[in-house]
């Protein structure tokens, strides 16, 4: 082991941070879509098909991390995702229409995304049992900031050199920066040694630990579940359709109206990552019953705003709507991980929480059906608002009823 980097909790957690900021530039695929339709003459549902695709890579590449971790060290895993997203990125880079790209960026970047992602959060976590809620939170926050802090520099390259340039340039930085990070990931336990580390420690064979068949047994998991899908399609139905229900407030589609509904959906997108610190940092201090019920509260809170600006044609108030929201979605995020780890134990996470991200499949479909129905149907989305407000309540609801497994 001594091509190995050492640090201790701290380094781990920050290197855990990084990483998962450079995972999440595959949600900045938009950066893309406007050069990709323009060279291949395609049109938004030929861009947004390959992003969904990506999203499904992302839980499959879940899963197969959470398989992998009981049968490689997490350097291993990590370096998987390096080479899947620097075959992804490469391929890229040579695509000759949206189906090369559907595999290549779908399927090869997403799958490394997921693969990555959550072999971050099974290595980083039981570092801090301690701060189990805003650990999560702090590591999540890292993947929604990803393509707000690195967006900009790949926009410029985009802009500079062309699309194919960027994404050449991304199989290499994305691809050595994952494998960078595979040196220093190691989990508390060393791996092949047997040594305990320093800090705070939930071991992978604490007792109390379920498996994934156990946790699919029990009440709380298919209640937390059910919260977290009706709160994510909330997020999801706005984050794919935020510009067009700024723009539906604002009544114009000049220019100067795009810039600013443009700047709202990045606003919700920011939120996003402030939620999930957040509601980590209320998970460890309310308990996860509080920090369920704030998510849910909020997100009530954002859809009455939505509703009652779409009424008023008040911008400022949609913008405010859209801020509570994205902090909510993100905040059902930090919970996702919080509540799997306490509630199931450090032994089984990485499948475990694989397991839980299948939310978004069933949140992906949901969500954006209902407001992409309400536009279609009535013009507008008011009819959206309050539809996903009766799916506040109704998480508000569930959350109440859940109980850590005895």
């Amino acid at each position: 082991m001594g091509n190995r980097v050492r640090v201790g909790r701290k380094g781990i957690g920050a290197t855990g941070f990084c990483l998962n900021m450079v995972l999440g530039l595959v949600y900045a695929w938009s950066l893309f879509s406007g050069p990709l339709e323009a060279t291949f003459g395609g049109t938004a549902v030929d861009t947004s098909r390959v992003f969904s695709v990506s999203m499904m890579g992302l839980c499959l590449g879940h899963l197969a991390s959470g398989w992998l971790s009981s049968r490689l060290p997490s350097r291993g895993v990590m370096l998987m995702a390096s080479g899947f997203a620097a075959a992804g990125f490469a391929l890229s880079s040579a695509a000759t229409g949206f189906g090369w790209l559907t595999v290549s960026y779908g399927v090869l970047c997403g799958f490394a995304t997921g693969l990555g992602a959550n072999c971050v959060m099974n290595t980083v976590l039981p570092w801090f049992a301690d701060r189990k809620g805003l650990a999560s939170g702090v590591l999540l926050a890292g993947v929604g900031l990803g393509p707000l802090v690195l967006g900009p520099a790949v926009g410029a390259l985009i802009a500079h050199a062309g699309w194919r340039a960027a994404f050449a340039v991304l199989a290499g930085a994305v691809g050595g920066l994952l494998a960078l990070g595979a040196l220093v990931l190691r989990r508390p336990v060393d791996e092949g040694a047997g040594k305990q580390a320093a800090g705070p420690v939930d071991a992978a064979g604490a007792v109390g630990s379920f498996t994934t068949a156990q946790m699919l047994r029990t009440r709380a998991f298919w209640l937390f579940f059910c919260w977290i899908v009706l709160v994510s399609s909330g997020g999801l139905a706005l984050i794919s359709n935020a510009v067009p229900a700024a723009l539906d407030v604002l009544g114009s589609r000049e220019a100067a109206a795009v810039a600013a509904a443009t700047g709202a959906m990045g606003a919700l997108s920011g939120f996003n990552s402030v939620g999930r610190v957040v509601v980590g940092f209320l998970w460890d201090r309310l308990g996860p019953r509080g920090a369920m019920a704030t998510v849910s509260a909020a997100f009530a809170t954002a859809m009455l705003l939505c509703a009652a600006a779409q009424v008023m044609a008040s911008f400022p108030l949609v913008v405010v709507g859209f801020l509570l929201l994205g902090a909510s979605y993100g905040g059902a995020v930090s919970v996702g991980s919080a509540l799997i780890s306490q509630f199931f134990g450090m032994g089984h996470y990485a499948l475990n929480y694989a397991v839980a991200t299948l939310n978004v499949l069933v949140a992906s479909c949901l969500g954006p059906t209902v407001s992409g129905f309400s536009s279609a149907m009535t013009g507008g989305y008011l009819a959206a608002y309050l539809a996903l407000m009766v799916f506040a309540v109704a998480s508000l609801l569930v959350a109440a009823g859940i109980r850590k497994p005895g």
